[in-house]
């Protein structure tokens, strides 16, 4: 009976060594067949399943399957293309839906973005280029060549807030040399692809898709339609009711925005550093609250967050909106565009303020809404896809215009 047990042991130990190998090589044969082959040929409708890496390459603002001599999108929802266009086409992003669309057309040039909604400064710039770019030695996918150009969105609307919410999270503790504080968390956390990550795209797909299925079982969908009777705007002469607006930070402390610039500026240099030899250029976006003429002496705002993992879902996260004066705003507006403006040109980056041509254009017509007010619709896009196409072949240096039309 003693010498059974321990061959009955060994054997137990063989077979289940022969299943996790067989299981490993199966995983390993799925992922690079997947990948490589199969999803070329996938629907649209996997996308928000993807990894960031599998994602980049089912954009439909390029030629070919791997995109070539491409001009690369960087930021948040707006870089991602959230809105009113993206709602009229039902969320199918195999049709055009946001300004990468336009430049791709304008241009016939291959444009990838790297925005996703709710990405500060150092997320944008940093985290989605490490994850998409940084993970070339994966053999599961085509290699990505760098982009020929960067166009970085930055949102005044909520950019700065999010970069204090990163310094709250990761930093902390925010006296000294902040600067180096966050230099070190890029260069050790944020600017860093783990080995393993490789072989975790499969598994993170697998999962989502299994997340997805259980959340929609159980949980209440909203829909972005906010009702347009909080604030009234002034298009074409006639007040004109909107919902809640996204306003300039204006929540937060002088210091708090000038530590979120820091973000924003340590994550300028991250990107300088790492791609010194391609020509890079900020588009400084207004938020809806600053773009149009106010019919009301106060602005409601009401934020709408729309978190990382909650995107795919469709679920948002509506904060209690307040009164703001909308004098106040424009200033606002105005003395953060000039803080990024100066520290994108110590990074001898290019600097476009879309103030004024969004405002001229909004001032005639809704460049947002009327579902979504707090991202471009398809007029909005156009425009910005438009600027930023005009500016690829130089390197502006826009003094902030705060004038209106």
């Amino acid at each position: 009976m003693t010498g059974a047990m321990p061959q009955r042991l060994k054997a137990f130990l063989a077979n289940t060594a022969l299943v996790a190998i067989s299981l490993a090589i199966t995983y390993l044969v799925g992922e690079f067949v997947f990948f490589r082959y199969l999803l070329p040929d996938m629907s649209m409708n996997l996308r928000p399943h993807l990894p960031d890496r599998a994602d980049f390459f089912l954009q439909n603002s390029k030629a070919r399957h791997v995109p070539h001599d491409y001009i690369a999108l960087v930021g948040d929802s707006y870089a991602q293309g959230m809105g009113d266009w993206l709602l009229a086409v039902g969320g199918k992003s195999d049709q055009p839906y946001h300004s990468a669309n336009v430049i791709h057309e304008l241009l016939d040039r291959d444009v990838v973005t790297f925005g996703r909604a709710s990405a500060g400064s150092a997320e944008g710039m940093v985290l989605r280029l490490t994850r998409i770019l940084g993970d070339g030695y994966c053999y599961i996918f085509p290699p990505i060549e760098e982009p020929k150009q960067f166009f970085i969105y930055f949102y005044e609307g909520n950019d700065i807030d999010d970069n204090n919410e990163l310094l709250q999270r990761a930093i902390k503790d925010r006296g000294g040399d902040l600067a180096a504080r966050i230099d070190k968390f890029l260069n050790t956390d944020f600017g860093v692809v783990s080995s393993w990550r490789c072989h975790g795209h499969l598994g993170d797909m697998m999962f989502r898709m299994a997340r997805f299925v259980v959340r929609d079982a159980f949980a209440t969908h909203h829909i972005i339609d906010l009702p347009a009777t909080q604030n009234r705007v002034v298009i074409a002469g006639v007040p004109t009711g909107t919902s809640e607006l996204q306003v300039p930070s204006m929540d937060l402390s002088e210091q708090q925005i000038d530590d979120g610039v820091t973000v924003y500026d340590r994550s300028l240099a991250w990107l300088r550093r790492k791609y010194p030899s391609i020509p890079t250029t900020v588009v400084y976006i207004p938020s809806p609250a600053a773009t149009y003429r106010q019919a009301n002496p106060e602005v409601i705002s009401k934020d709408v967050f729309i978190p990382a993992e909650s995107l795919r879902e469709g679920r948002l996260v509506i904060v209690d909106g307040r009164p703001f004066p909308a004098a106040g705003i424009y200033e606002h507006s105005q003395r953060i565009c000039e803080k990024i403006r100066a520290a994108t040109l110590r990074q001898g980056v290019a600097f476009i303020d879309a103030r004024p041509l969004m405002r001229k254009a909004a001032a005639l017509q809704a460049i947002h809404g009327p579902r979504d007010w707090n991202h471009p619709n398809e007029r909005g896009y156009r425009l910005l896809g438009t600027l930023v196409a005009a500016h690829v072949n130089d390197h502006p240096a826009d003094a902030c215009d705060d004038s209106w039309p």
